[in-house]
């Protein structure tokens, strides 16, 4: 490889474009991260410019080029490697200088810095040839747009064509704007002219990038695993995008025909795949959480999340029979059977499914249910498919009432992967039949005598997370409707309410005989253990929750049932007077409904 130290005015002031290829990621550079460290760069050293003071260029960091042979009659161009976040944020900086000093009537200098923007390519066929960076696929028809638009004013309007999406490439042009137009002041003022020489100077001259060109024996794709934008670290994810494109170039593929069969969506819907979505304790673009799963179902091994990139590359190489055509096509349609999971159709079983372990905050069963998803997911097995589902969410509930532990499900979820694809079968019967076999403590399935025992005993309130236990009363909500009651979309944000209240001393004395020695005691021993039971749990608006908290039972009950619609509260207008008692009693009531939502076979 040839390194190089070179400037702007070297990199850019010659007709050549500098091309990212399609399967490098989008653009991702922010203003707190890139474009103001970047401009508090340029800045210091324009205003020593001024004073005349001495100048230390500013190094931008390093840029990795490529040779691209191009037909006769095109202009030279080089592929980049690592630097197109870089690269295509001074272009953006560069196109704002030249359409200020045009705006402020300064044309040498918007012809100087359309020198740095725009190849001089008059007998060019492809109008796009004139730009000096060409960055990748997702990015060219914004970057098109910005570099065209010839003023802040009519990139403002340019239209968005995603909402959700951070719309990095207009604003990085007028972020740049913005701070070059400020810093420049009132184009009339005396001290106008020297600033802009300086920004001029100092954009062309005093920034400084090692530019490394690879010959034909350096290996480019080793050189990209190995390197990151600056500021920027690559996801796992765009490592197996050029992985794999990188692969396909060489086993003679049409890159551009793949790219958009099986690669675009991850591009065009960047805010869904790049948005970020919790994975145990911490936050992870959906795209690398996705990769995470399949790759742990492509290998049926538990994968370290930190290690999925240099598993996805082993699963590629141990998978014979497949080139990259095939890999690119199944990871594209297991990244369909993910995406469905959050587009299920609202207080649907399967809606339902994914929030209740959502609230479990189990996602280690996320592989299996790609597969599951992807066999069982048709009108003719769509039956099973909800059996699948409704035996899954009981395992994992009953077994957090009974306070089994959740450690190792990542290995579990592996085995039921392993032995349901030996038999290549993901039915229901034998997802079932794998689940029951299980008998060790990390494993097995509660049967109805321990979930009846440890549902009887457990203060939900104190031992389970307040998340499952709003879940779980939700749940027996939605199981007491009946074809004579009206259906309420139970809202997601009640709270959980005490009926015989945490502080319950001034209000809800003790029952218990003087003359038996040690009753008191026991009173308050019993009291203590139904407090937190679920049989005295239920669900009130969060206005409702502190007006009614530590009142009377007969106070209480009359705002309960004037103000909540839920089924789950109907039943207290029979109940005079509220105790240890009837907290047992609609305990074991709760826990008939419980089985009928979370039944065992």
């Amino acid at each position: 490889m040839n390194v190089d130290k070179l400037t702007l005015k070297k990199i850019f002031d010659t007709t050549e474009r500098l091309e990212a290829p399609l399967f490098q990621r989008p653009y991702v550079w922010t203003k707190e991260d890139n474009w103001q460290p970047l401009w508090e760069a340029i800045q210091t050293v324009a205003e020593r410019r001024i004073v005349q003071a001495s100048i230390r260029p500013h190094f931008l960091g390093t840029i990795v080029l490529d040779q691209i042979r191009v037909p006769t009659g095109k202009i030279s161009a080089r592929q980049i490697i690592d630097g197109q976040q870089r690269l295509t944020t001074l272009q953006l900086a560069l196109a704002a200088a030249r359409d200020l000093s045009r705006l402020y009537g300064q044309e040498q200098y918007g012809r100087a810095f359309a020198k740095l923007t725009d190849n001089d390519v008059p007998l060019s066929d492809c109008v796009d040839e004139i730009f000096k960076v060409w960055p990748t696929n997702a990015d060219r028809e914004d970057f098109r747009q910005v570099m065209k638009s010839t003023c802040p004013a009519k990139v403002r309007k340019l239209p968005h064509s995603d909402p959700n999406d951070a719309w990095l490439i207009p604003d990085a042009y007028l972020f740049f704007s913005d701070c070059f137009m400020e810093w420049l002041g009132n184009p009339q003022s005396k001290g106008f002219a020297a600033r802009l020489d300086a920004l001029h100077t100092t954009l062309r001259d005093d920034l400084q990038v090692v530019v490394i060109d690879l010959e034909e024996k350096d290996d480019a794709q080793e050189i990209f695993e190995t390197l990151n934008a600056l500021g920027t670290p690559l996801l796992p994810a765009d490592l197996v995008k050029n992985f794999l494109f990188h692969l396909a170039d060489g086993q003679q593929h049409d890159i551009q025909k793949l790219y958009n069969q099986y690669w675009v969506t991850f591009d065009v819907e960047r805010s869904y795949w790049r948005g970020e979505k919790r994975m145990g304790r911490l936050k992870r673009p959906r795209i690398d959480v996705f990769l995470y799963y399949y790759v742990t179902l492509m290998k049926a091994e538990d994968i370290l999340v930190p290690q999925v990139f240099r598993a996805f590359r082993e699963f590629v190489g141990q998978s014979d029979g497949m080139n990259a055509a095939m890999h690119m096509e199944q990871f594209n349609s297991y990244a369909g059977v993910y995406r469905g999971f959050d587009q299920a159709a609202p207080n649907s079983r399967e809606e339902l499914f994914f929030y209740r372990l959502d609230q479990m905050d189990t996602t280690t069963v996320f592989p299996l249910l790609l597969e599951i998803f992807k066999q069982n997911n048709t009108p003719e097995l769509k039956s099973d498919l909800l059996q699948i589902l409704v035996d899954l969410e009981s395992f994992f509930i009953r077994r957090a009432v009974c306070e089994l532990t959740p450690k190792n499900y990542n290995r579990f979820v592996v085995d039921l992967i392993k032995e349901a694809r030996a038999g290549n079968d993901f039915s229901a019967s034998n997802i079932r039949t794998l689940l029951l076999k299980q008998t060790a403590e990390i494993s097995r399935w509660p049967d109805d005598k321990e979930f009846k025992e440890a549902w009887l005993a457990l203060p939900f309130y104190k031992r389970l997370k307040r998340a499952r236990t709003r879940m779980i009363l939700e749940a027996l909500e939605r199981e007491l409707y009946t074809e004579k009651t009206e259906k309420i979309d139970v809202e997601r944000s009640l709270t959980v309410e005490h009926l015989l209240p945490q502080k319950w001393a001034k209000q809800w004395p003790l029952t218990f005989s003087k003359d038996t020695p040690g009753d008191e005691d026991r009173a308050e021993r019993l009291r203590k253990d139904s407090l937190h039971k679920i049989g005295n749990l239920t669900l009130l608006t969060k206005a409702l929750n502190p007006a009614v908290s530590n009142g009377p039972w007969l106070k209480k009950r009359q705002a309960i049932l004037q103000h909540s619609a839920l089924n789950l509260n109907r039943p207290f207008q029979n109940i005079e007077a509220w105790d240890e008692s009837a907290i047992d009693q609609r305990t074991e009531q709760l826990f008939s409904l419980a089985t009928k939502i979370w039944p065992h076979p």
